[in-house]
């Protein structure tokens, strides 16, 4: 043994000489174990080399590497030979450098950026945590794992490209790159790459720290949308733009503004702009003063004069914008608008309003305008005197559904032509209260004027008085009226004449022979009437008439026709085929019969039935029927026939 075991054990050479080595090294019972494989081991390979624990002589355990190896003599195995290092001080070291690199890691992971070390064909050898949750991998996932499925496939080529890039001169590099999350999301990321080279130059690894720029990348590409989209909207917008700092000089002018007073853009940027749109005119003032509002901070909006390059006056609309910078200064914005055309229109329309409210305030028909709430906004002279009021603030304050109208529900639509979206014209006839509650008639040409959405927006319309043609149209039909039952009516009985009753009839054989409907013919002829007319005079006679023709029409239905056919004789026409005819006829018999005529008794009928046939004519239809009635007569009437 040589003295730096000695002083590793803590034995003096005497203790030790001749003593077991095991008894020197180890006493603990699983040290003592772990030597005896470790014999073992020996002797099967021959030699050994191998850190373990050992123990000293006040058997404090520490740290200590052991290589052992045979000696021989003459060929022979004699033994062999063990070299103790004590290696406390380098497990110190280790335990701090491990520590430390704990820390470091902790501190890492920490850190809200992704941090990735990886080598150069993309296979990573570290991941913060912070990386992995990003990711949603564990640390075991992602070490040893190449990253190119956070790639997209297309730009694979030029990453790679970018770290090939590194060198030892430039070992950094900064750049954006789109990733792929796991949930197919693609997501920016700012990458700044560091290369780590061997001593030969060749790059071995890159140490990467990035952060997600996602949103900021979002907000960058929405701002510079909303630049272009402003450049635009600025360089292609019909009304003249500047863009002016706190004393009037021009630093942006879109082309509207240049052909609006007839400059180009360099002679007005850099120029005052009261200059460009007033230099010399007696509307300076006024310009200066707008000017001097702007750029105090105020919004003004206006209408006024101004002039081109070559001294032409332009009616202008103007709006003064003041825009206010971080550091305080206010710039502003002067947008204008030629609305010389404008003015030009609104003048013309002026004159051409004067003349229509001439013709307003003059023509003969009345006219208005109304609210969907029942109010007038307003009305012509002879719309006010057709109602009995004495001023059209007056009317305005009438409502009109309980005021003016007699009832609204009797408005009366005669036509609904010309729709659209926006208009109904509307023409009615109705009824309206005067202020002195005389009832009117009026013809009313009425327009409802509606919105994009079919509201009512108010109502128009010209009314014209017809109370008297009303009343004569009213006369006119009272007397066409009588004429027509003069001339249609029996007078005795009340029941059609003959010679409506053939108009009838023909009608009911045409339509009959068109659809094949059913139609029969009753002809009623009264038996015994003469003996009632002799007995009690022609006035009870025509009372007795009256009677029956009464009797057949309150027990016919409303499309059976009854007539006076001749002195005593009646006809029907019914849509009913023979049995349903024979029927009515049966029970018009019993009805006759049961008559008693101021005491006369009954006067009974003999009733022919015919039914139509194809080919009837009026003639035939009626002589069948009269055959049958006189087969009756011929019976000694009172009875039903049919042919």
């Amino acid at each position: 043994m040589n003295d730096e075991f000695c002083r590793i054990f803590g034995y003096e050479r005497e203790e030790i000489l001749g003593r077991d080595l095991g008894e020197v090294v180890f006493r603990d019972p699983l040290l003592i174990e772990e030597g005896r494989g470790l014999f073992s081991e020996f002797t099967s390979r021959g030699s050994v080399s191998v850190e373990t624990e050992r123990q000293r002589s006040d058997g404090s355990r520490f740290p200590v590497s052991i290589t052992s190896f045979p000696v021989s003599a003459d060929g022979s195995y004699c033994g062999f030979f063990t070299i103790y290092r004590d290696i406390s001080e380098r497990r110190r070291y280790e335990r701090e450098i491990t520590s430390r690199e704990e820390r470091m890691k902790e501190i890492l992971d920490s850190l809200p950026e992704l941090v990735l070390r990886f080598t150069p064909d993309l296979v990573t050898s570290y991941a913060n945590r912070t990386y992995c949750e990003y990711h949603g991998i564990t640390y075991e996932e992602a070490v040893g794992k190449s990253f190119e499925n956070h790639i997209l496939p297309d730009e694979i080529p030029a990453v790679l490209d970018k770290l090939m890039s590194l060198t030892p001169d430039n070992p950094v590099i900064t750049g954006v790159e789109k990733n792929v999350m796991a949930d197919g999301e693609i997501r920016w990321q700012e990458w700044t790459d560091r290369g780590i080279f061997d001593q030969n130059g060749k790059l071995t690894e890159i140490q990467s720290i990035g952060r997600d720029i996602t949103e900021r990348q979002r907000t960058e590409e929405a701002l510079a949308f909303e630049r272009e989209s402003l450049n635009a909207l600025f360089e292609n917008t019909m009304e003249g733009i500047v863009f002016c700092d706190h004393q009037g000089i021009v630093h942006k002018a879109n082309p509207a503004f240049c052909d609006m007073f007839g400059y180009t853009r360099e002679e007005v940027i850099g120029n005052p702009v009261d200059d460009l749109v007033a230099k010399g005119s007696e509307f300076m003032e006024e310009v200066r003063d707008l000017s001097a509002a702007t750029a105090g901070g105020k919004s003004i909006a206006a209408e006024a004069i101004r002039l081109k390059k070559d001294g032409t006056p332009i009616q202008v609309s103007f709006l003064g914008v003041p825009v206010t910078l971080p550091d305080g200064r206010i710039f502003g914005y002067g947008i204008y608008r030629d609305i010389s055309a404008q003015k030009e229109a609104e003048q013309a329309l002026r004159e051409r309003e004067s003349k229509y409210r001439d013709l307003f305030s003059t023509m003969p028909d009345g006219f208005y305008t109304s609210t969907p709430e029942g109010y007038f906004i307003d009305a012509n002279p002879a719309f006010i005197r057709m109602l009995g009021y004495d001023s059209l603030e007056e009317l305005r304050s009438v409502y009109i559904p309980t005021d003016i109208y007699v009832q609204e529900s009797e408005r009366l639509q005669m036509h609904d032509d010309n729709y659209n979206e926006e208009f109904v014209d509307r023409f009615e006839t109705y009824r309206l209260k005067r202020k002195d509650g005389k009832i009117i008639w009026v013809e009313d040409f009425a327009r409802y004027i509606k919105d994009g959405s079919g509201r009512v927006l108010f109502n128009q319309g010209i009314c014209r008085e017809i109370t008297d043609r009303v009343r004569a149209e009213e006369e006119l039909r009272r007397l066409n009226r009588e004429l027509f039952l003069a001339a249609t009516t029996d007078k005795t009985t009340g029941l059609f004449n003959r010679q409506h009753f053939d108009e009838v009839l023909q009608r009911e054989i045409d339509r009959s022979s068109r659809y094949g409907t059913p139609l029969s013919l009753i002809m009623i002829d009264l038996d015994n009437f003469k003996t009632l007319n002799d007995t009690k005079g022609h006035i009870a006679g025509d009372r007795a008439l009256s009677e029956i023709a009464r009797t057949i029409s309150e027990n016919i239905r409303s499309s059976d026709v009854a007539a006076r056919w001749g002195g005593d004789e009646f006809i029907l026409t019914s849509p009913a085929d023979t049995e349903q005819a024979l029927s009515l006829a049966r029970k018009l018999k019993e009805l006759l019969s049961g008559l008693d005529h101021e005491g006369y008794g009954p006067v009974t009928g003999s009733i022919g039935v015919s039914t139509y046939r194809k080919g009837d004519d009026i003639d035939s239809l009626t002589r069948r029927a009269d055959h049958a009635m006189y087969d009756v007569k011929r019976g000694g009437g009172n009875g039903v026939s049919s042919r």
